[in-house]
């Protein structure tokens, strides 16, 4: 009975802290932004490309698109062609049937419920009854700066935050099928889920499944792509690729900005190196999940602040893997302040700097102390063993 009723009560933490963020969007200003940029956030420039398919135009014409994009009232794009891959384009055609501003309201609210909803399983299966926890990890959704941003600009984030916390649920409860299924969402930013797609094989009970099941599902999704806009590759790589990866908050882009380009790129591969190899050698499933989502992150060769929204999944995870639950609380609690209090703060900087590569920091810093953490409990057990008469760690 006891635990029915910490569960519920996690449960109405969790409501308590998504309500806050919901109020804070209404009341402090972020929902008025978002209406305000309608017609010029990202949203419309991810719609622009499906309306364009609607419409009988090819977003992939350097020739045509920017005229394109002035008759349909969009985002000004900063490249001469479509800024996406085409399956983007295709699976938005259901909102591009209809006008900008219903789409946008569509996409937003079921964006952040989705999120919310997965959120709370992932929540429920690693930390089922830590009230704290689930008030806090609401709270984030949208209070902390990379959900707001996200918010305002329309981008993906909740949408591919709902499907990490969806699959992963879906493969700790061993159902790898479902799971790949689910991954090839991440196709949408794929960049954002090279190493997290690893770790989610390596930890994988049927590796088989998950690959076949996810690949086919993927191949479907781009093959359709490709059937649609067959010319899109050599437009795409000659224009939008360049652009993309000379400038984000990626950890390779802000080594360079600090150590100059040889070495900064040198020691971000260093950096992303050695992640892999500290994640291989986690043990326990959430351990191994929580670092290889931090690294998918961290490492990600193109992103933005509003990207690591994502960064909540592996706290989670971390939380779980910890069976000191003080510590566990500790972590997880001190990776989302600094998402609601360093996130800010480093994108007042990149306001400052007019260039946003200095938020790398913070999911690299976040990576280490997850690290730290996972492989000092580990180190710690291990010790423990070795000593006569010490008690048996938990197992997985």
């Amino acid at each position: 009975m006891r635990r029915v009723t910490a569960e519920r009560r996690a449960d109405v933490a969790f409501l308590i802290g998504v309500f806050i963020g919901v109020a804070f969007i209404v009341i402090a200003g972020p929902l008025d932004r978002r209406i305000e940029l309608v017609h010029e956030n990202d949203f419309s420039g991810f719609w622009a490309g499906a309306r364009a398919l609607v419409i009988g135009a090819d977003p992939y014409d350097a020739a045509t698109w920017r005229d394109t994009v002035r008759v349909l009232g969009t985002q000004e794009p900063n490249t001469s062609v479509y800024g996406y891959v085409p399956w983007v384009a295709v699976a938005l055609v259901p909102l591009a049937l209809l006008p900008l501003e219903t789409a946008a309201w569509i996409w937003m609210v079921g964006g952040v419920a989705l999120a919310a909803i997965a959120l709370r399983a992932l929540l429920r299966a690693l930390v089922p009854a830590d009230a704290v926890l689930h008030f806090a990890f609401g709270l984030a959704l949208l209070v902390s700066q990379p959900g707001f941003h996200a918010l305002v600009l329309g981008q993906w984030s909740f949408v591919l935050l709902a499907a990490l916390c969806a699959a992963i649920v879906a493969l700790r409860a061993g159902r790898d099928r479902t799971a790949g299924i689910i991954a090839a969402a991440f196709l949408a930013k794929p960049q954002l889920f090279v190493w997290t797609s690893l770790g989610m094989l390596v930890t994988a009970r049927d590796r088989i499944r998950f690959v076949i099941a996810g690949g086919l599902t993927g191949l479907a999704i781009v093959a359709l792509g490709w059937f649609v806009l067959p010319g899109w590759l050599a437009a795409w790589s000659a224009d939008v690729a360049p652009e993309r990866l000379s400038r984000s908050a990626s950890i390779t882009v802000a080594l360079r900005d600090v150590l100059g380009s040889p070495l900064g790129l040198g020691v971000a591969l260093a950096f992303i190196a050695a992640g892999i190899a500290i994640a291989l050698r986690a043990r326990g499933r959430d351990a191994r999940l929580a670092l290889w989502s931090a690294l998918g992150v961290a490492g990600a060769p193109y992103l933005w602040s509003y990207d690591q929204l994502l960064l909540l999944v592996p706290l989670a995870l971390a939380a779980g893997a910890l069976a000191d639950r003080r510590a566990a609380r500790v972590v997880a609690l001190a990776g989302i302040a600094a998402l609601l209090v360093l996130s800010p703060l480093l994108y007042a900087l990149a306001v400052a700097r007019h260039r946003e590569s200095f938020s790398a920091f913070l999911p690299a810093a976040m990576f280490v102390g997850l690290a730290v953490a996972l492989l000092r409990e580990r180190a710690t057990e291990e010790v423990e063993r070795r000593e006569p008469g010490a008690s048996p760690a938990l197992g997985d």
